[in-house]
């Protein structure tokens, strides 16, 4: 029975984080770390994307460094951002050590904005490709790169980095191997900066046409992109309003199936956690 209930809150983690989120911030802050500490890094990840970044800063104080990293390393850039920007000094510089070099770097440059600022949601690891370039060599570029945020598209730049276009990889593979690079992409240099505060950023015309726009710096050199998943997830962030959970009726099975509540099966999964942990030494 114990592992039918592990097996069910790891679902409900997986499948309704938000709520497992909502339930966890009534608990003592000790308890939740306990809790989250017994997890994978993945799912813990995916309660903590939920949970407001001051709040995870405070969590992160009650987890092993180590523990709070990996957890932190498997969200989004601009949440860990978010995060570490409540973290005491020190607490954030030793975070920042103990993520992986990409994503410390990457969380460094969304540091240099102010929390309500575009640069400090955007996502810097997406797809460019030098304008000098031709279309076979394009291609292999677009297939050696890893780790990058899927716009649907490659943006065109020259090499002082500033925007010149964009283009589809099926654009791309249409055309001709030996064609250059600057013939086949839609000439586009439309951005903004990444000082735009975000709700100035909301009314953008561009969002009328496209899902994420450029953002270039005060020299317009491009420096990221911003979705506008993330747009508002960052006007979420920033608010001051804490929006309560709710979603009862979609936990009403899994209240009727144990006759109780969802933080026995939380504590259950700690329980367990600790004594493997406990067999293990």
């Amino acid at each position: 029975m114990d592992e039918e209930k592990v097996d069910l809150a790891l679902a409900f983690l997986q499948s309704q984080p938000g709520a497992a989120a909502a339930i966890l911030e009534q608990q003592p802050l000790e308890q939740v770390a306990e809790f989250l500490s017994g997890l994978p890094h993945t799912y813990g990840a995916l309660v903590l994307e939920k949970m407001l970044p001051q709040y995870t800063a405070r969590l992160c104080r009650h987890l092993k460094p180590t523990i709070a990293a990996g957890m932190l390393s498997a969200m989004d850039i601009s949440l860990i951002a978010a995060v570490i920007r409540h973290c005491r000094t020190d607490q954030c510089r030793q975070l920042l050590d103990l993520l992986p070099d990409k994503t410390r770097l990457a969380t460094r440059l969304l540091l240099n904005y102010s929390e309500d600022a575009v640069g400090a949601w955007m996502h810097a690891n997406i797809s460019t490709l030098p304008d000098d370039c031709s279309v076979e060599e394009a291609i292999d570029r677009i297939r050696a790169e890893q780790l990058v945020v899927d716009i649907g598209v490659s943006l065109v730049v020259n090499r002082a980095r500033n925007l010149q276009g964009r283009v589809t990889l099926t654009e791309l593979l249409r055309a001709p191997g030996k064609a250059a690079l600057t013939a086949v992409m839609v000439k586009d240099s439309r951005s903004m900066s990444a000082r735009t505060p975000l709700k100035s950023a909301q009314d953008n015309p561009l969002w009328r046409e496209q899902d994420s726009i450029v953002v270039t710096n005060r020299n317009r050199k491009l420096v990221g992109v911003l979705r506008h998943v993330d747009l508002r997830k960052g006007l979420e962030q920033i608010s001051t309003s804490i929006v309560q959970a709710h979603g009862v009726d979609t936990l009403s099975g899994i209240f009727e199936a144990y006759a109780g509540s969802l933080l026995v099966l939380f504590a259950t999964l700690g329980d367990i956690a600790l004594g493997r942990s406990g067999r293990g030494r």
